[in-house]
């Protein structure tokens, strides 16, 4: 009686003979198939949909919205407050925010006005004189559009609104200290600082 399984097997040899060792006939599964073809269409839609469509943002854009969503995050409490004065008033009265304001003031300000505002190339910030401001108001322009022909830079470039209002809160709070300096009085002694706001006092 003939063995069906040799039959089978002998049906399924290839014709093809290497050394000896005749291949057989063992197809890939159809699975496989069916992974390597997804495979490739799902690239073709992956490098369409990601890289050539305007559904995805860019890397750029991906970046800023993170940064602005981290900006919001960072300043939300102040982002909610409109007049600039009391947000400074604000700041003045926080230590968190005179923190953060003092980490924008040894970013960009030391190296002119010392580590402690007692001055250096700039004028000292610890006094009750100024130079080219009255008022807090003042204090914001000339962080913001620079001062003395460009000897006190603009930073508006540099800083966003909220890292000026930090910085002049924190500079504001100098007022008073008194640091002995390399510079000396300049200009002329204004009309004190508007009080902080306190925590407790909500604006």
């Amino acid at each position: 009686m003939a063995d069906p399984t040799k039959n089978n097997t002998e049906a399924e040899l290839l014709e093809h003979n290497y050394d000896g060792i005749q291949e057989y006939d063992n197809p890939t599964p159809g699975w496989w198939h069916l992974i390597f073809w997804g495979t490739i269409i799902w690239s073709v839609i992956y490098v369409v949909v990601w890289h050539l469509t305007p559904l995805i943002p860019t890397r750029v854009e991906r970046l800023e919205a993170t940064e602005t969503k981290a900006v919001q995050k960072q300043f939300a409490a102040l982002m909610t407050i409109d007049d600039n004065m009391e947000k400074i008033r604000t700041i003045m009265g926080d230590e968190n925010w005179l923190a953060q304001g003092q980490s924008v003031f040894s970013g960009t300000c030391t190296l002119c006005h010392g580590q402690n505002g007692e001055g250096l190339i700039g004028p000292n910030l610890t006094d009750e004189f100024y130079k080219n401001l009255v008022d807090l108001d003042g204090m914001v322009n000339v962080v913001t559009n620079g001062a003395a022909n460009g000897a006190m830079p603009a930073n508006k470039n540099l800083l966003s609104e909220n890292e000026i209002a930090l910085v002049v809160g924190y500079v504001a709070t100098l007022r008073g200290q008194n640091l002995p300096g390399p510079r000396g009085v300049e200009g002329e002694e204004i009309e004190p600082f508007p009080e902080p706001i306190s925590a407790d006092q909500g604006g």
